[in-house]
């Protein structure tokens, strides 16, 4: 790796994306160089090129533990939630999943007397059990201990034969390229499906969770229909989002 190579990803670590024009003038090199000194940087997966330049890639494949994540962000959570509950009309039937930002879209559903949920979350389960005005329907599977979630081939039986109205899915990141990911790869087949047999896809994702790449995907970036976050999107990922259609929802 050469010296522009590693000021290239220092400037990525900083900023998030840099463009070619940018760089050959930081660098005082031409374009032409600056292209070439980014290939084999994507090509060791350290950066990922884009139109006009390049961005950082922020990879996870680890699982912070739920009551940890639960923990944190707390506030993005809950803006998130607020958000996404303005989206739920009384006598739908919604799909949440096994994340801990569904737990805090339930808590701002209590107020709904026509609501069906369909849920593999136990957690969001067991917050029901106080609110019976939500009706609450959960398929049968293995249960991931900590996590509090349901998978294998009984909860996909099961959801292969149900269809909903929206399914507000949380995800472990979203990138332009790669789409949507899940840190566990059961989760993944569990939110796959109701991805597929929903009307409506809804991604809830902090700010944290652009650009990033986690290890089981879940789908192609065109499959939604509107991301909902706490904080602005950065380019060129907001670009890809107006080029698929998809709407964002973020507070004003």
């Amino acid at each position: 790796m050469n010296t522009r190579q590693q000021l290239i990803l220092e400037l990525l670590e900083q900023d998030g994306f840099v463009s070619v024009t940018d760089l050959s003038s930081r660098l005082q090199v031409s374009e032409m160089t600056i292209r070439r000194d980014l290939q084999p940087l994507e090509e060791k997966l350290l950066i990922r090129r884009v139109h006009g330049g390049a961005m950082a890639i922020n990879k996870c494949i680890q699982e912070p533990q739920f009551d940890l994540r639960a923990s944190s962000s707390l506030e993005a959570k809950q803006t998130i939630a607020h958000l996404a509950a303005s989206l739920v009309k009384e006598g739908t039937t919604i799909a949440l999943d096994s994340g801990t930002t569904a737990l805090a879209l339930v808590r701002s559903l209590t107020d709904y007397q026509e609501l069906t949920i369909i849920t593999a979350n136990l957690r969001v389960m067991n917050f029901c059990l106080n609110h019976s005005n939500l009706k609450v329907i959960v398929p049968g599977g293995v249960l991931r201990p900590g996590e509090g979630s349901l998978i294998g081939n009984y909860t996909l039986e099961f959801l292969k034969n149900i269809h909903v109205d929206q399914f507000f899915m949380g995800i472990g990141g979203i990138d332009s390229k790669v789409g949507v990911t899940e840190y566990n790869a059961e989760d993944a087949a569990v939110k796959k499906i109701l991805v597929e047999n929903s009307h409506q896809v809804i991604a809830l994702a902090d700010y944290s969770k652009f650009n990033k790449i986690t290890f089981a995907k879940i789908c192609d970036l065109e499959v939604l229909d509107i991301v909902v976050t706490d904080g602005k999107v950065p380019e060129p990922l907001r670009e890809s989002f107006h080029q698929q259609g998809i709407t964002v929802i973020q507070p004003k």
